[in-house]
């Protein structure tokens, strides 16, 4: 009980004993209000990771006439076409490996933020529940940036790439930014009780708050 206590003056930065205001109940129906946000946002995570993972082992990053590419590719070129097999580097290029390397931690990432969405939808304890949760959301969101910049600078190298014509980004890289917008989903629904308490106390928020709560007294008079 004692935790609790500590716990609800810590979330809500209340030195005051008396938490009626911000008590067990309080967080309780807080709770129930956000629990199916939080459940659609372990299904964005699990649709998050199954794209992302689907995404690294396909073969179809990028096509054109006569060839297609996929992300452990170094070679985007016709391989009929001997004067064009000629420019393919001998290793994958560092922009590449930096590709690479993004994605594997979002997925890396993601799944140790899907754990602790998981322990929080397990766990009993609110306290216990809201730390899952808002950590889980906070890596989900590492998640969703690290997939997003591995998806921007693929086609920045790419299209850098005088040697590379005539190409289009084919289901692979759809696939990676299905998984970076799961992500950032499922970091908004397990993160979305704080962001909405965090712009509450913002003075736009507060004045759009008391227009709309002054006309609907101005209407019930």
């Amino acid at each position: 009980m004692t935790s609790m206590k500590n716990f609800l003056k810590f979330k809500t930065r209340q030195n005051s004993s008396d938490l009626r205001k911000f008590g067990e109940e309080y967080y309780m129906r807080e709770a129930k209000l956000w629990r199916p946000f939080r459940l659609f946002g372990v299904f964005a995570e699990a649709s998050a990771l199954v794209l992302v993972l689907s995404s690294l082992v396909n073969s179809r990053w990028i096509h054109g006439s006569g060839f297609q590419g996929g992300l452990w590719e170094y070679c985007f070129q016709n391989m009929s076409d001997i004067e064009a097999v000629s420019f393919c580097p001998d290793r994958k290029p560092h922009w590449q490996n930096a590709v690479i390397g993004l994605m594997i931690f979002a997925a890396t990432f993601g799944f140790l933020a899907s754990v602790l969405s998981m322990c929080g939808v397990c766990t009993n304890p609110l306290p216990r529940k809201i730390y899952y949760f808002h950590s889980a959301g906070e890596i989900f969101l590492i998640s969703s940036l690290s997939a997003s910049i591995a998806l921007l600078i693929f086609p920045a190298a790419i299209e850098m790439d005088k040697t590379i014509k005539g190409h289009q980004y084919g289901v692979g890289y759809c696939l990676g930014w299905g998984g970076a917008l799961f992500f950032l989903a499922a970091a908004v629904c397990m993160s979305l009780d704080d962001i909405v308490r965090q712009s509450s106390r913002t003075k736009c928020c507060k004045w759009c708050w008391k227009g709309k709560t002054n006309d609907r007294n101005q209407l019930r008079q």
